[in-house]
């Protein structure tokens, strides 16, 4: 893998298929790390991938769970902004169904197969609003019964608790971790600080999304570009927008490029992600195919993967892996464009 791939128009449309990787299962989640990839899938098993070496490392069979949104934890972290950059992968977070209703959060030793604590909380864990900060052991959840919760790993401890006047808020944190946002009201964004522990009911920006919000479309999806000063945001209807974080300013949408005979899928969801450059955007659709705009709104090309595409993840300037059904594919830019 070359650290110096220059990303642009052209690279794009030369994605190669570097490894694939065949579940058991539907894959359910995804999560990343340096060089580790942590699956969930149908059958209840994690499975451990190691990208330079292109192979499954590890899998797991959690009995008696029905687990869901893996989150990875780097090891001995400070409680601190610095970036970790080379850290041992030993333990996770997933979330977990009772009753048919994702209610618990698991942290669970990789190494040792072993439970280390349970989060129990008082309603269900809402789509994208588990979140796990890039740098400290804190996470922020959100529930249905409208409470935003942020959580202390290491002293098993809540730090900060306020209601919501949305049953789907989604928060997301910005990628050096020092934001994060959320959707407090269905049309509302609120940008908030976070320092440590350090977190109030101060938002220092609300950015109104309401243009896009009408008859129920509600945000479903956030992601903040790597330069932060943009955000990803999908709807429930499958639109993707981009918005000014400073101003919140609606930017550019994003529109799919179906063929007229293609046969959709009702019920597919998009998860679309910046470039690590911050100027294109992924996204799976509704037709078996990655597509990929500029982030101007151009559409620069789809990619036939033959299959639904159900989450979309990038990692430096090098590698996007695209999960599908069951299987886990990376994709790899090509220099020889």
């Amino acid at each position: 893998m070359d650290d110096d791939v220059v990303i642009d128009a052209n690279l794009m449309k030369k994605f190669e298929i570097c490894a694939n990787f065949k579940s058991e299962g539907y894959i359910t989640s995804i999560d990343l790390l340096n060089n580790i990839i942590a699956t969930t899938n149908t059958k209840n098993i994690i499975k451990i991938y190691d990208i330079c070496e292109r192979k499954e490392k590890l899998t797991y069979s959690i009995k008696d769970l029905v687990v869901n949104d893996i989150k990875l934890l780097k090891k001995d972290l400070k409680e601190n902004n610095e970036l970790c950059i080379n850290y041992e992968i030993e333990e996770c977070l997933f979330t977990a169904y009772e009753n048919k209703k994702k209610t618990k959060i698991y942290h669970y030793d990789i190494i040792n197969k072993k439970v280390l604590h349970i989060y129990e909380l008082s309603d269900e864990i809402i789509d994208n609003s588990f979140v796990l900060h890039p740098n400290t052991h804190i996470f922020i959840v959100a529930l249905k019964n409208k409470e935003l919760i942020v959580y202390n790993i290491k002293n098993k401890s809540i730090i900060y608790k306020t209601n919501v006047q949305n049953n789907n808020c989604i928060v997301c944190y910005n990628k050096s971790g020092i934001l994060y946002g959320y959707t407090g009201n269905v049309n509302t964004i609120y940008l908030c600080s976070c320092f440590g522990d350090d977190y109030n009911d101060d938002y220092f920006a609300s950015f109104d999304i309401s243009k896009v919000t009408v008859n129920d479309n509600y945000c479903i999806y956030m992601d903040f570009s790597h330069d932060e000063k943009k955000i990803l945001i999908t709807t429930k209807n499958n639109s993707i927008y981009t918005v000014d974080a400073y101003t919140g300013h609606f930017l550019y949408s994003y529109n799919f490029m179906y063929e007229k005979n293609t046969p959709h899928i009702s019920s597919y969801l998009s998860y679309p992600v910046f470039s690590f450059d911050s100027n294109f955007v992924l996204s799976g659709g509704q037709d078996g195919h990655l597509h990929i705009w500029d982030v101007q709104g151009n559409h620069v090309i789809k990619n036939n993967i033959k299959n639904n595409i159900l989450f979309i993840k990038w990692v430096y300037n090098r590698l996007a892996f695209v999960t599908t059904s069951n299987h886990l594919l990376i994709w790899k830019p090509s220099k020889n464009v």
